[in-house]
């Protein structure tokens, strides 16, 4: 019993200790200057990155991924096995994806990517494919490229890619 309540202990405080509010003066610095808040607010949302074009993830602890979605296209089929499954919703959205990290080490994974339709319905990742994008330690200097395949109609595609906790560290909008 002492244990659990030991092991509960151990995960709920870190949790609420993240909880606590904090707050912040939009009152102008003592020299006259806007506070850091007002500034940050100014400062305009960074793109949306875009199919083709590298964009760097905050993966934590220090380490920095670049993914390049190279391309993106719905296919009929993600292998050319014959018992693989067909598309439940049409098409397999294929995405051609390069993994590299700027920073210490990454893992490039197909479960970090999610995908939701134009209506927001979440899409089924496919894990039988040809070529699928390898789960595994990317240092600096290597490279891992491969394909993230979901079973979805075709449409615009919200693509949302996570780090090793789940956390959001990127998105953006695919309409092959």
């Amino acid at each position: 019993m002492k244990k659990n309540l030991a092991l509960v202990a151990l995960i709920a405080v870190p949790l609420l200790a993240g909880c606590g509010g904090s707050t912040t003066s939009s009152a102008p610095a003592a020299d006259g200057s806007a506070a850091p808040a007002a500034a940050a607010a100014a400062e305009p949302k960074a793109a949306e990155p875009t199919v083709g074009t590298p964009f760097t993830a905050d993966m934590g602890q220090g380490n920095v991924a670049k993914i390049t979605i190279v391309s993106a296209q719905f296919v009929d089929a993600v292998s050319t096995n014959q018992f693989a499954p067909p598309a439940k919703n049409g098409k397999y959205l294929q995405l051609d994806v390069l993994w590299e990290t700027e920073k210490g080490t990454t893992s490039s994974n197909p479960m970090y990517f999610d995908a939701k339709d134009a209506e927001g319905r979440k899409a089924d990742l496919s894990i039988a494919g040809d070529g699928i994008i390898g789960s595994s330690p990317v240092a600096v200097g290597d490279k891992n490229r491969g394909f993230v395949n979901f079973d979805v109609a075709p449409g615009p595609i919200k693509v949302s890619i996570t780090n090793p906790i789940l956390q959001p560290v990127a998105s953006l909008t695919v309409a092959p």
